[in-house]
């Protein structure tokens, strides 16, 4: 973050947030680049696509596949499970395990993600909104897709120690005018 005095009554905060669009490459350590939908009404786990599930007292193994559909199979120990309402008042009980994953050149290690078969859907990672406040501090534009290595410059304008806050947000299209807070 960077503060510029603008004169005695005004100060300049300038940061930088990571955008990403609606669907991103993510990189999972043991099966390779996979693409993720953001999804941004999902506020619990991150998801992974397993088919062949055998879960063997605390350890599950299944299979997936990277995005060019090579077939990959995960051991992992479960951590948790998670019940999940899948509509029509059906819930389903998924193990939980740990990821590493690399998003945008990040490494973001124990990340948690939830297993089900994914085979009916078209993304094989869902990618929760909670790891994209907490873990990314990132915005989505679910104009677009691919975009993760682009930046916002969000600034800020203050009046001293006073609450008068203006806001513009500068991104790669010009940019959008926020309304004054």
């Amino acid at each position: 973050m960077a503060r510029t005095k603008i004169d005695n009554n005004f100060y300049r905060l300038t940061l930088e947030k990571m955008v990403i669009g609606l669907e991103e490459p993510i990189l999972i350590k043991g099966v390779g680049k996979m693409l993720a939908k953001i999804d941004s009404g999902n506020g619990g786990h991150n998801v992974i696509h397993g088919e062949d599930i055998v879960i063997q007292g605390d350890i599950i193994n299944f299979k997936t596949s990277d995005i060019n559909g090579n077939s990959k199979r995960v051991s992992k120990k479960i951590k948790s499970t998670l019940a999940v309402n899948i509509g029509g008042g059906h819930i389903q009980e998924r193990p939980v395990i740990e990821l590493n994953v690399q998003f945008a050149g990040d490494v973001y290690k124990k990340i948690l993600f939830s297993v089900t078969d994914r085979s009916d859907n078209e993304h094989k990672v869902l990618i929760s909104k909670d790891f994209v406040g907490k873990e990314l501090d990132a915005l989505i534009d679910v104009s677009k897709n691919n975009i993760s290595n682009d930046g916002i410059e969000v600034e800020y304008v203050s009046e001293g120690l006073g609450n008068i806050i203006k806001g513009a947000i500068m991104g790669t299209e010009g940019g959008e005018q926020m309304k004054n807070r």
